[in-house]
């Protein structure tokens, strides 16, 4: 009976895992659209953190500017999104799950009328750095979101038991693989082609001695780019292993912290966390030196200093973790036989 029961656990964990990696899929092909987007309609997709805020103020521009039933109808959609978050207090309250920093809520509307009405009206942002108001705007809104929702998902765990704390940090590592996709197809690859970008328009007038243009000098440069996207990137692929082995380690802890399985997985976890720390470290070194070796034909390079105090610190962490299972283990093992 038991060993079924953790058969339909492992079950139920693998369909998680594959829902998981659909939405992480999902996610991949919407940051690389939209970096091919930013590129290629900037107007329209200036930054990240305007979406979707820049997009649906173009939409509601467009439809006010429709005619007398458009205006109406734009003014009561502005209206509408704007009081979702609010909305979404009531509906809290009325399953009786509102907490005191959900009033953050009406702040969050609040915010809404505000960053639309400039989304809808571009020509009224008056920062005193161009280019910048929408990514003020993008970036003020998710920062009180994420705010609101990070305090909030402390108070509501801050006394839970130890099976719920565990669902919490299971949830909460789902979310840390969401982040890491968003920086390899988000963040890193939009500094690529921003990169690439850069340097093909800052150096079109290269000439060499005899006075004819050299566009072939740029090809090491670019070769460059595309190794160290990679090498930026690689961490965010092993980070997203660990995180998987995190997760399946705290199934595995929630049925049974004893078992084998729970010990031969926190081990595993160790041993990756070191050999990621080191292939980082080590990359980064070689990268500097390959710069420094080819420096005189490279028109952009990037020296990187890596000091990875956190990142020790967790792999310590987890070695210490380990051992300490295993220790428990033997003990358990030890008690059994005395009984």
């Amino acid at each position: 009976t038991y060993n079924y029961r953790l058969s339909i656990i492992y079950r139920r964990t693998i369909m998680k895992e594959k829902h998981l990696l659909t939405l992480l899929s999902i996610e991949a092909a919407a940051c690389v659209l939209f970096c091919i987007l930013q590129r290629s309609v900037s107007g329209f997709f200036s930054t990240i953190v305007a979406f979707p805020f820049e997009q649906l103020g173009e939409g509601l521009r467009a439809l006010s500017l429709s005619g007398g039933a458009g205006n109406a109808a734009a003014i009561l959609f502005y209206v509408l999104l704007s009081l979702i978050p609010a909305g979404i207090w009531l509906i809290l309250k009325k399953k009786q799950k509102a907490m005191p920093i959900d009033f953050t809520l009406f702040l969050l509307s609040v915010l809404l009328f505000v960053v639309l009405y400039y989304m809808i009206n571009p020509g009224l942002m008056g920062f005193a750095v161009p280019g910048t108001g929408k990514w003020s705007l993008g970036s003020t809104f998710y920062s009180v979101l994420l705010g609101y929702l990070l305090i909030r998902a402390l108070l509501k765990y801050r006394n839970a038991g130890a099976k719920k704390l565990q669902e919490g940090l299971w949830l909460l590592l789902g979310a840390v693989n969401i982040v890491l996709v968003y920086g390899i197809f988000g963040q890193e690859l939009g500094s690529l082609l921003l990169n690439l970008e850069t340097v093909q328009k800052g150096n079109t007038g290269i000439t060499l001695s005899d006075g004819f243009f050299a566009y072939s000098d740029l090809n090491t440069t670019y070769l460059f780019l595309f190794l160290r996207f990679v090498i930026r990137i690689l961490p965010y692929v092993l980070n997203i292993i660990i995180v998987f082995l995190a997760r399946r380690l705290l199934t595995a802890m929630r049925e049974d912290l004893y078992r084998e399985e729970s010990v031969k997985t926190a081990d595993k976890l160790a041993r990756f966390c070191m050999w990621t720390l080191i292939v980082t470290i080590g990359l980064d070194a070689g990268f500097n030196l390959l710069q420094l070796f080819f420096q005189r034909q490279l028109y952009q390079m990037d020296y990187v200093v890596t000091v990875p105090v956190f990142s020790l610190a967790f792999v310590l962490a987890v070695l210490l973790f380990a051992r300490y299972i295993r220790e428990m283990q033997r003990l358990k093992a030890d008690n059994d036989l005395f009984i």
